[in-house]
């Protein structure tokens, strides 16, 4: 039979069979109405921008931030599996190359009497072999090591999404815990105000139970509320030093170390946002990166495993010193050796490795486009719950400023009122009381607000380029 026929019969008994059609993407996400623009405009739909806490002008909050992705363990952990990653590139790109290997073996042996050595039969004999041109190439005429290459480099890609969306879950805790620290700070200082004042009740209670003015009973819940407020500051303190500790470990820094924050918690009055949320503005959000790469790393795999059914066709060649006499005639001109030529492994008869394969990637690839569709529709749950939140925080802190004005104006008049003789004491400290409660309930508000803020940043995928 003619080889080139032969050839042909080979070549045509490795043909692969043909990738199933995986599962769908989702394409589109709904988000409650009014929480968008009413007319979607593609130039409306904006990413937030990088490092979007800089709005907030305060520079103690941009050096925490920045130490933290500068010093945090785990995201320099991320780093160097991006870094693994890159080296698996470089690993899968040497793919397109010729390998070149030196070879020696040296061997001392005794032939077999019965062997087919001929006049060498029953001696014994130095073989050794040289060989420092020893060539293989692969001719990939399919495409397999392509495919091989793109997957290492979505994987890679993935891997650096990866990393910003650690950066990104990082900084965002870095900004809510700096901000509770700060809400901590001024909650303390007017809890030592209104602990102030409770002793001048307590005071003005002893003395008017002293002058037969009031009962035992007022004096006993002025110094109830006292000591409930000291209670109160101690577990503060508490809970600030472990603010303190939980803030310097994001930031990569020991407990015996002291972070700074500023003085006085912001709280905007307006923070802009996108005016319109769709599908392409949740593809900035890393974690959909991340799922979006995997999908591309499975398809390429899935082509691996197709190709893996076509014949694998190599060239190699050589070229060195044999010699089975001995040693002292390795390198004579006549022990000089070469080969070269191609060499074909065509699958013919796997078990049904090879369909498992594919049917193994293409159930990964489905796999991974079912996880994308979770991630989308978990990140629109997400924008849609942070847009809701942040509005209804915004409210409540309208409402509790207007409250704490109304316990300003109160305590203003009893102070006025005080100060004129119109009423006594214990009016105005009650009022100057009232007025470090609401205080206090603002701050917690306006603390919500900032979160929530923090949280919509965050559910964009704000703070970090693609």
């Amino acid at each position: 039979m003619n080889i080139r026929y032969f050839l042909i019969c080979l070549l045509l008994a490795g043909c692969a069979p043909v990738i199933r059609n995986g599962a769908p993407m989702n394409s589109q996400v709904v988000l409650p109405p009014g929480m968008t623009a009413p007319v979607p405009n593609k130039a409306a739909e904006k990413a937030m921008p990088e490092k979007w806490w800089r709005r907030f002008d305060d520079p103690q909050l941009d050096q925490a931030v920045e130490t933290a992705l500068r010093d945090n363990p785990s995201l320099a952990a991320v780093r160097d599996r991006i870094a693994m990653a890159q080296d698996n590139v470089a690993n899968a790109e040497s793919l397109r190359y010729a390998h070149v290997n030196g070879v020696a073996n040296i061997a001392h042996q005794e032939l077999s009497k019965t062997g087919n050595h001929d006049i060498y039969n029953g001696k014994t004999s130095t073989i050794a072999t040289v060989l420092p041109f020893d060539l293989n190439y692969n001719l990939d005429l399919w495409g397999r090591n392509a495919e091989i290459i793109a997957a290492s480099q979505a994987d890679e890609a993935g891997v650096r999404a990866r990393y910003r969306m650690t950066a990104l879950m990082l900084s965002a805790s870095v900004i809510q815990t700096y901000f509770t620290l700060q809400a901590s700070s001024h909650i303390i200082a007017v809890q030592n105000r209104t602990i102030a004042l409770l002793k001048d009740r307590l005071d003005v209670e002893t003395a008017s139970y002293a002058a037969g003015i009031s009962t035992i009973h007022d004096k006993l819940a002025a110094a109830a509320d006292l000591q409930e407020a000291n209670e109160k500051l101690a577990q503060l303190q508490h809970q600030n030093d472990a603010l303190q500790y939980a803030l310097l470990a994001l930031l990569g820094k020991s407990p015996g170390e002291h972070v700074t924050v500023s003085p006085e918690l912001p709280a905007p009055a307006h923070f802009s946002l996108p005016d319109y949320v769709g599908i392409d503005s949740l593809a900035n959000r890393p974690d959909v990166q991340v799922a979006l790469w995997r999908i591309r790393k499975q398809s390429h795999l899935e082509q691996v495993a197709q190709k893996a059914f076509y014949p694998d066709i190599n060239l190699f060649a050589l070229a060195g010193f044999n010699s089975f006499i001995g040693l002292h005639d390795l390198f004579q001109p006549e022990s000089g050796t070469y080969a070269f030529g191609p060499a074909i492994n065509l699958p013919i008869f796997e078990g049904g490795a090879l369909e498992s394969r594919l049917h193994g990637q293409e159930d990964a690839y489905d796999a991974a486009v079912h996880l994308y569709n979770h991630t989308v529709l978990e990140a629109a749950r997400q924008v849609a719950d942070a847009y809701s939140g942040l509005q209804h925080s915004k409210d409540r802190l309208d409402e509790e400023t207007a409250a704490l004005g109304l316990k300003v104006s109160a305590s203003s008049v009893a102070q006025t009122g005080f100060s004129t003789g119109i009423t006594g004491r214990l009016p105005w400290i009650d009022a100057a009381i009232a007025v470090n409660r609401e205080q206090i309930q603002h701050i917690h508000t306006s603390l919500d607000w900032l979160d929530n803020i923090t949280m919509v940043a965050t559910t964009l995928g704000g703070g970090f380029e693609k």
